[in-house]
Order: structure tokens, then C-alpha cells, then sequence
């Protein structure tokens, strides 16, 4: 079990800075298709492919509505995003399903807490970016404090969200 866990951390990891590389080297396309080689890695391990296949399903239309919404507010600013379509792009997507992945695995112990989640999210969002800003693959436009409140409140809401559905996944 540990073992699994490691892999899925190590796993996400790797898949989150490959994404990111691909976005800062303009090669968009290298985050999704690493997140798909992970994806199809990670479902290889798993024993329940369709409770984790509804969760990836879920986590990818809630990442893209999230993202796209604070694009279209004009309060991060994606590279790679198409103008005329208003949606975030496909590496940003990409992100929110290497993360789904380590929800129903190396987060379990996040199950029920929800508190705990609002928290994580509250303190995590705007490093992470604010991470993503620094390496140029976001911009803002807003204050960085105005940043730093629309990002903790989205994921001090979302990631209790993500947790609360990933509970009823595992229960049913």
C-alpha cells in the first residue's frame, strides 16, 4: 500500500512539472499527453476503475470550469489560453486531473475532513500560483492581493468539494 502511495505522489509530481515545462517552453501539448500516460498508468493500478473513472470525469469539467472562470474574470491569465474561445487550456486541465488522482489515493487520509481541506486550500492556491506566475506560465490581472482572495476562496470551497465527492465515490 505504501508503495502505491509513493508511486502516486512521485507519479503527480513528475506529471505536474512536465506540465509546467511544456507551458513555459510553449509545447502545450507535452502536459496532456503526460497527464494521459499517467492517467492510463495509474488506472492500470487501480482496482476500481469505474469509481476512478467518474472522479477523473468530475475533476476535469470542475477544473475547467475554474480555471476558465478566473480566466474569463480576467484574474489568471493562462499561456496557451485561445482568445476567442474563453477556455483555459488544456495543460491547465491537465493539472486538475494529475491532482484527482492522488485524492482517492494519497489524500485518502483527507476523507471527512473537510475543514482540514478548506484550510489546505485556503494556503496552498495562491503559492501555487503565485509559483506558476513566477515561472511564466500565468499572469495576473488583478492585484496579487486580490489574487491571493479569489484563490483561497475558490479552494477553500473546492477542495473540501473535491473531497466530499471523492468520500461518495468511495462509499458507493
Amino acid at each position: 500500500m505504501k508503495n502505491s502511495i509513493i508511486i502516486n505522489v512521485i507519479g503527480f509530481y513528475i506529471c505536474w512539472w512536465i506540465t509546467i515545462y511544456g507551458a513555459v517552453s510553449k509545447l502545450y501539448y507535452i502536459g496532456p499527453l503526460a497527464t494521459l500516460i499517467f492517467i492510463i498508468i495509474h488506472l492500470y493500478k487501480v482496482t476500481n476503475h469505474k469509481k476512478e473513472d467518474i472522479f477523473l470525469v468530475f475533476s476535469f469539467f470542475l477544473g475547467l470550469f475554474i480555471e476558465t472562470f478566473l480566466l474569463n474574470l480576467n484574474i489568471i491569465i493562462h499561456q496557451g489560453y485561445l482568445v476567442k474561445y474563453g477556455i483555459a487550456p488544456l495543460w491547465s486541465v491537465s493539472l486538475w486531473l494529475c491532482f484527482a488522482t492522488t485524492l482517492l489515493h494519497s489524500f485518502k487520509w483527507l476523507s471527512k475532513r473537510y475543514f482540514i481541506s478548506s484550510l489546505l486550500g485556503i494556503l496552498s492556491a495562491p503559492m501555487i500560483y503565485f509559483s506558476m506566475e513566477s515561472m511564466g506560465v500565468v499572469s495576473f490581472g488583478l492585484s496579487k492581493s486580490l489574487v491571493i482572495l479569489f484563490s483561497s476562496i475558490l479552494w477553500g470551497i473546492f477542495f473540501p468539494v473535491f473531497i466530499y465527492f471523492s468520500d461518495k465515490i468511495l462509499e458507493s
